[in-house]
């Protein structure tokens, strides 16, 4: 089995998993926690990409080189990063057009309770989360770049610790 096709497969497991983990989170107001978002969101990368690269081992007589994990991690984040941009668009278009200004507001609300933090300082922060922003198109493309940008980084440094390379001799 190819590194892009685990990365695909894997890809769509982790953007199906997110979307669900992500629904709830919004539906139960916790997506304005942002330590519990992130530390979902990561939860739910962490473990697509263990599993990404435990099957490759697995289907390559546990053998993974560190190009391989890169490119595994790598497309990964890309498809996933497409579904769970698809999915943010459709929610705040079509099933809670709200949220934007909900999440602007608690936003504003959570960096002004911080001491020191300048009023400029809170506008510059908020002008991402503007209704426009939020709900164009253009954020599906920037999601997904992002994501396979972030997906390169840490490919960079999982596939250090999963790598197990053939030995050259055998």
């Amino acid at each position: 089995m190819s590194p892009v096709a685990v990365g695909i497969r894997y890809g769509l497991i982790t953007g199906l998993l997110w979307i669900i983990v992500d629904f709830i989170l919004r539906a139960t107001e916790l997506s304005f926690k942002y330590s519990i978002y992130v530390t979902a969101s990561i939860a739910v990368y962490a473990l697509g990409i263990i599993l990404a690269h435990r099957f490759f081992k697995q289907q390559n007589h546990g053998f993974m080189t560190y190009g391989q994990g890169i490119l595994i991690v790598v497309v990964l984040s890309l498809i996933s990063g497409f579904i769970s941009s698809l999915f943010n668009y459709a929610y705040v278009n079509f099933i809670d057009p709200d949220y934007p200004l909900r999440m602007r507001t608690d936003m504003e609300a959570w960096m002004s309770s911080m001491p020191g933090v300048q009023e400029e300082q809170i506008q510059k922060s908020l002008e991402g989360l503007s209704d426009e922003k939020m709900k164009s198109p253009l954020q599906i493309g920037k999601s997904t770049l992002g994501g396979a940008f972030g997906g390169l980084i840490t490919g960079l440094i999982v596939s250090i610790f999963t790598k197990h390379k053939r030995p050259e001799f055998e």
